[in-house]
């Protein structure tokens, strides 16, 4: 049996909500204002994280597709159980090409995609093939230096002299219009994204508290992307960040104190490589549960994770032939797909469970 600690649970949920996130601008659509987006949709993510753990406390015992199955029977539940397996590997692909493409743009142009695509899915592999216990325990190791790296940057930038915090106003000078309609896209990334622990969440060694750590990781978690969004605005502006490749790290670009404290550009790779192979990470594991429990595959688990990991190589590569094409399906994405299986579907479950508890008392 997997037993996974609070603290454990707390780190993979931190580093999976912070993800690669924190290198591009979220909410960035509404300008200057983006920072307001992100608190908004924090609050809003916040009551989503509520349903997907009162969906879980409903069954304590169970992972998601068990739930699933339970709560609609198979000729309902398969449907959603595949629907969701392909937003597990619709996210990991997106991923994996994302974090492909900018580990070209800032550190290795002439390294061919495929090549760091497959050492960066080795590197998973090998994770997961020593278990979910050896991932969590990496978390919490990793995600201390992730927030300290984090905020010294802050810090840093600070120092360099390079923050203007008058590129924050005039706050709300389009109104409110920009903000509502930038806002649903953030609900659904990152903070919807929150529905994948539906799968690990049953492996809590203390049950009770679930809850309370999933809404302090994404609280923590939504506080630190609105801090790196302001960052990056009040230095760069809120134009050039919305047409920066990699806002996060243009803003480290520019930390120079006394021409002693420069060059930090690693720092901004290390978070983009550690924030991508941790998303990725829970959610290849998330798909290859949601296989074994489906098919009731008990053994033979890493040819379930050499499958996946092969079918994401070959789909990130060949379906997506730029990246420009990448950031031009993330509004389809939020929008018309994931929407469905992060925030509707988790809600109906909840809705249509209540319903059968309260007939069921009757």
């Amino acid at each position: 049996m997997i037993h996974l600690s609070k603290h454990q649970l707390f780190s993979l949920m931190f580093l999976f909500e912070v993800g690669s996130t924190s290198v591009f601008a979220l909410g960035i659509d509404a300008k200057q204002d983006a920072w307001i987006v992100i608190l908004l949709a924090l609050l809003i993510g916040l009551g989503f994280v509520w349903i997907y753990t009162e969906l879980q406390s409903a069954f304590p015992d169970k992972n998601y597709v068990e739930i699933i199955l339970i709560v609609l029977g198979k000729k309902l539940g398969i449907p959603l159980i595949l629907l969701t397996l392909l937003g597990c590997f619709w996210h990991s692909a997106r991923n994996l090409r994302e974090f492909g493409e900018l580990i070209i743009i800032t550190v290795l142009p002439e390294t061919p995609l495929l090549f760091i695509n497959f050492i960066f899915l080795l590197v998973i592999i090998y994770v997961l093939f020593k278990g979910v216990e050896v991932l969590a325990r990496a978390s919490e190791i990793i995600m201390p230096a992730i927030v300290v790296f984090m905020l010294s940057l802050c810090i840093l930038v600070y120092i360099s002299g390079d923050v203007d915090f008058t590129n924050l106003t005039p706050i709300l000078g389009d109104g409110i219009k920009p903000v509502l309609k930038t806002l649903p896209s953030l609900v659904v990334f990152p903070f919807g994204e929150m529905f994948v622990f539906l799968m690990y969440w049953n492996y809590a060694n203390e049950k009770k508290v679930v809850r309370k750590t999933a809404m302090k990781a994404a609280f923590y978690s939504g506080i630190l992307l609105c801090i790196t969004v302001v960052m990056d605005i009040t230095v760069l502006g809120a134009k050039y960040v919305s047409i920066a490749t990699v806002p996060l790290v243009e803003t480290i670009r520019l930390i120079n104190i006394g021409n002693i404290i420069t060059n930090f550009d690693a720092i901004g790779v290390i978070i983009l490589f550690f924030g991508g192979f941790f998303k990725m990470s829970i959610y290849i594991n998330a798909a290859v549960l949601i296989l074994n429990t489906l098919f009731k595959i008990k053994k033979h688990n890493k040819l379930t994770i050499i499958f996946v990991s092969i079918f994401l190589l070959w789909f990130a590569i060949v379906f997506e032939p730029s990246y420009v094409f990448h950031q031009w399906m993330f509004p389809f994405d939020v929008h018309y797909f994931a929407v469905v299986y992060t925030n509707i579907a988790p809600l109906l479950l909840l809705i249509i469970y209540k319903i059968k508890k309260k007939r069921s008392e009757l």
